[in-house]
């Protein structure tokens, strides 16, 4: 018993061991797997933390992107684009001018600053000194045509005089030949000091006739040379207007896209009429006349002095209208009208008709006035003047008609002479985006599709609210 005894102890004491090991071991295990787990839960935390860190960092470069006008394009293709961009912008130079003559020639910008908004605001700078310039320009023009008339206005009373003198000393001539041969019958030394002084009147009326033409001549020389200073005076005005001509006419600020409605930053301030149409490029087109075009709107509403509604008449769904991009017409500059002159057959159509109605109601349906035309007949109307900044010319006139020749000569005679602008027909269809009709043609030579195109602006297309339709916007 005592053997059995002590086998049952012996048995109870390796169970006790037994126990008391597995439960250390458990709490081990256990207090292993509670710092494991809390390490996971850490260690999760921080990854949420570094992804939102890393989308709150991304999110900023989007915004910084956008700011710069490039929202879908990598680091890399911004460097590059921004090498080109200070490589073509920021290497221009300095003109020739009267002003400031010891720097031509040079960069206009500091290479050391050369980034966008420093750009920007140089680039504007140079805008408004080159406006201010143009400005000068333009009042010294008007004060020497006004120089110009009022030579003109002497002149023509002067030569008045002298012909209102030729014509007394004439008469006194006729007369004293007539009281000559009538005392022929007088004695030989009254006969001889009437001869002698019929002479001398002779003498000094050629003498005071030669003078007088000396006196012409040289008033047509000064006409001349005011002339052709004037012209030079426009010359300086065009050339100096061909620098602005491609610029962008203003820039698209709200969009939408639901209600076919845009809005631009130009109005009532700066001279923009109902019905001005716009071509639409790109927020980074500089240059219209290398831009692809994205669509074209057409004013409806002046909202402000830089605010006007515009309703979109062509866009692409692959490449829609947003804002920030640009848009023009070269029929219109802010706050000024652009002075036209049309001449040469202006065959819209190509069928051989001269549609100088539709291309005239154009231009004067975008603010822009036609100061020189050649009518359907041939004729000249009006007169290009040292305002007029375009001539669009259409296809060359049949030879046959001498008048619509010599008309047609004598205005590309004055644009030569004052430096005007010339815009072939085709570009200016392609600027307009005018297209061609297919309507039925009435007498009179235009079409139902030309007449409803030349009145096609004066239709008011019904726009929500600003509010609302901005809201809606917002929403979508």
């Amino acid at each position: 018993m005592a053997r059995e005894s002590q086998g049952l102890q012996v048995l109870l004491i390796i169970f006790v061991m037994l126990a008391v090991i597995l439960g250390v071991t458990t709490y081990l295990y256990n207090k292993r797997a509670d710092e494991a787990t809390k390490a996971a839960v850490a260690a999760d935390a921080r990854e949420k933390q570094a992804k939102q860190e890393t989308a709150d960092k991304q999110k900023e470069c989007d915004v910084l992107k956008t700011f710069i006008g490039f929202p879908e394009r990598s680091a890399e293709e911004i460097k590059k684009q921004f090498t080109e961009d200070m490589e073509t912008y920021g290497n221009a130079k300095r003109l020739d001018t009267d002003a400031d003559k010891a720097n031509a020639g040079k960069p206009l910008f500091d290479p050391s600053t050369l980034y966008y908004s420093r750009l920007l605001a140089g680039m504007f700078k140079v805008i408004q000194d080159r406006s201010d310039e143009l400005i000068r320009s333009r009042a010294l023009v008007a004060d020497l045509e006004t120089r110009f008339k009022n030579r003109e206005a002497t002149k023509d009373d002067a030569i008045a005089a002298l012909t209102a003198g030729y014509g007394k000393l004439d008469e006194q001539v006729k007369k004293i030949e007539g009281d000559f041969n009538s005392n022929q019958q007088a004695t030989s030394d009254q006969n001889v000091a009437l001869a002698t002084k019929v002479a001398d009147i002779k003498s000094r009326a050629d003498k005071e006739k030669a003078a007088a033409a000396e006196d012409v001549t040289n008033a047509k020389k000064v006409v001349a040379a005011r002339d052709k200073e004037i012209g030079d005076m426009a010359g300086e005005i065009n050339r100096a207007a061909r620098h602005e001509m491609d610029a962008p006419s203003g820039e698209i600020t709200w969009v939408s896209l639901p209600n076919k409605l845009v809005w631009i930053n130009r109005g009532r301030a700066d001279a923009l009429q109902r019905q001005t149409k716009f071509t639409v490029y790109s927020a980074e087109s500089t240059n219209a006349a290398k831009a692809v075009k994205k669509g074209e709107v057409e004013v409806v509403k002046i909202e402000g002095d830089h605010s006007a509604q515009a309703r979109i008449l062509d866009d692409k769904l692959a490449d829609p209208i947003m804002a920030g991009d640009k848009v023009f017409t070269p029929l219109w500059s802010p706050g000024q009208q652009n002075h036209f002159a049309l001449t040469g057959i202006m065959n819209l159509d190509g069928d051989g008709r001269n549609q100088i109605n539709i291309v005239r109601g154009l231009i004067e349906q975008s603010g822009g006035v036609v100061d020189c035309e050649l009518d359907e007949q041939g004729k000249k109307q009006g007169q290009i003047t040292a305002d007029t900044r375009y001539v669009v010319v259409g296809d060359v006139p049949d030879k046959s008609s001498q008048e619509f020749m010599k008309n047609h000569g004598a205005i590309l005679h004055d644009v030569d002479r004052y430096h005007v602008n010339i815009i072939k027909l085709p570009d200016f269809k392609q600027q307009m985006n005018y297209q061609k009709s297919s309507s039925v043609e009435h007498f009179g030579g235009a079409t139902t599709s030309d007449v409803s195109r030349a009145a096609n602006a004066a239709k008011k297309t019904p726009a929500p609210k600003a509010a609302a339709t901005k809201s809606e916007d917002e929403g979508n």
